[in-house]
C-alpha cells in the first residue's frame, strides 16, 4: 500500500478536532500509521484495535445485511417498502 495514497486526507485532522465528541478509529495497518494519523492520538479521540482486524467493524456487517436485504431492489418505491419492513 502506497502511505500517499492511503494516509489520513489533510482536511480529516482539523475537522476532527472541531467536531466535539468525535472519535477517530485507528485500525494500525502499516500504510495507514502515517505521522498525521499518529498526530490524532494526541489531538482527538481515538477508538484504536489491532491491524487488520474487519470482524471489529460494525459498520461492514451493517453494510454486508443491507446489500444481501435490498441489493435485488429495482425502485425507489422497493427500497422504501423494504425499509419500512427492517
Amino acid at each position: 500500500m502506497d502511505v500517499q495514497r492511503y494516509g489520513l486526507p489533510p482536511h480529516v485532522l482539523p475537522l476532527m478536532q472541531r467536531l466535539p465528541g468525535a472519535i477517530f478509529e485507528q485500525d494500525n495497518v502499516h500504510s495507514h500509521t502515517t505521522r498525521a494519523s499518529q498526530d490524532c492520538d494526541h489531538t482527538v479521540n481515538t477508538l484504536p484495535r489491532p491491524a487488520r482486524s474487519f470482524d471489529l467493524s460494525p459498520i461492514e456487517h451493517i453494510s454486508d445485511y443491507l446489500g444481501w436485504r435490498v441489493g435485488h431492489l429495482m425502485s425507489l418505491n422497493e427500497l422504501e417498502a423494504m425499509l419500512q419492513q427492517i
